[in-house]
């Protein structure tokens, strides 16, 4: 029998298990996670920002699973491609025939002084729960301390996590500052981007929109000021120096450092794989997600790593295993964009969807939830969505 091993139940990880397990191939499928659970990673800024319960977002597992897939809780630490076997941390190392990597992504600091020591990054339920308690400390904290920096929040780097978690946070505000008797005019929320360019999946249209939403709920956005240092309770700039006891990091992201650990030929933990998203050298590999690079005809660029591309990236790669398995010739990949979806809060946001249709305000938030239940729908099914979705039926 042959033994399809997939490493990490992220969207890709996790899409991937189901559709082999619908291929009633002969073949034993068995995933590895750290975790007992999947979580909906495009949810984490509102975790960050307490305006979901970090249990609102998490599918349990293995019972989310199909049966034909065996779940394993472990950490992986190496890839050992030469003898086709996965070390974990604890247990003895896993064998495979095919090898699904989809191990998900990190904080990525760029090397700038005291970034990973002195802010949060928002990757992961833990680093959201971390930044959530941050917040509350300092809030708490402003009642006897009078410090201002207590009620400042800087948020390093304008990227789409970013204006979902100060999006989220604007809409907290008003009962966190009646919460812990602060007064609201008092707390400041900024973001510094080293680009001047923000959200270059919008046009200007959609990007000024967010941008006028940030000024009108006293948002700060600055543009074109590279971060050059992170120290405690200071993000340091060219020519300036900004205080705040609250720095949440979110200038990128990279791959898992396994690929690194592993030898993978990489960009920032990103391996460039073929048009049948294998390595060249290795077609039994496949790699997914945050971890891959896929190239982006016609551009010298790969596709953004989002949800939506994890999705189809583990659709093609079940198919391409099925494929093998059956002796049917691969497919190369083919992304088809749905479209991108900016929540700003659960009230406003900005859409542009099915092709260059946009969404502004209200409409776009409820897109947001229709695709998060979307993804439920697609990882685990109806009974999940019913579950655990976020519209009522």
């Amino acid at each position: 029998m042959t033994n399809i091993l997939i490493l990490g139940a992220g969207y890709a990880g996790l899409r991937a298990a189901k559709v082999l397990a619908q291929k009633k191939l002969d073949a034993a499928i068995t995933l590895v996670d750290r975790n007992r659970y999947h979580y909906e990673t495009t949810s984490l800024p509102e975790v960050a920002a307490g305006t979901r319960r970090a249990q609102s977002i998490l599918l349990p597992l293995p019972e989310n699973l199909p049966a034909q897939v065996n779940f394993i809780q472990a950490t992986v630490i190496k890839i050992d491609r030469t003898n086709k076997q996965v070390e974990l941390a604890d247990g003895q190392p896993l064998t495979y025939d095919y090898l699904v990597v989809a191990l998900g992504l990190e904080s990525e600091n760029y090397d700038i002084p005291g970034a990973a020591e002195n802010a949060l990054p928002i990757v992961d339920v833990k680093s959201a729960l971390a930044v959530k308690k941050q917040l509350e400390t300092n809030f708490q904290n402003y009642q006897t301390s009078q410090d201002p920096d207590d009620l400042r929040v800087i948020v390093c780097g304008a990227w789409f996590s970013s204006f979902e978690f100060m999006g989220a946070l604007v809409n907290r505000l008003p009962r966190l500052a009646e919460h812990y008797r602060v007064p609201l005019d008092k707390i400041e929320i900024q973001c510094i981007e080293a680009k001047d360019m923000i959200l270059p999946m919008f046009d200007d249209d959609l990007t000024n929109y967010v941008k006028k939403w940030l000024a009108d709920h006293n948002v700060i956005l600055r543009t074109g000021m590279p971060i050059k240092e992170v120290q405690a309770n200071k993000v340091i700039t060219a020519d300036q120096t900004y205080t705040a006891s609250t720095l949440v990091w979110t200038t990128g992201v990279r791959g898992s450092h396994v690929i690194g650990d592993s030898d993978f030929e990489a960009r920032r933990n990103r391996v460039m794989v073929s048009d049948q998203l294998s390595l060249d050298d290795d077609p039994n590999v496949f790699l997914l997600g945050d971890v891959a690079a896929v190239r982006q005809p016609g551009k010298p660029y790969p596709f953004p790593a989002t949800g939506q591309i994890a999705f189809q990236m583990a659709d093609a790669a079940a198919t391409n295993i099925a494929a093998d398995l059956n002796g049917e010739p691969r497919q190369d990949f083919v992304f088809n964009d749905l479209g991108t979806v900016l929540a700003l809060g659960s009230k406003d946001g900005v859409a542009k969807v099915f092709g260059d249709h946009k969404l502004r305000g209200y409409a776009a938030a409820a897109m947001k939830r229709v695709i998060d239940d979307r993804s439920l729908l697609k990882q685990a099914g109806v009974k999940a969505m019913v579950k655990y979705g976020r519209l009522p039926l």
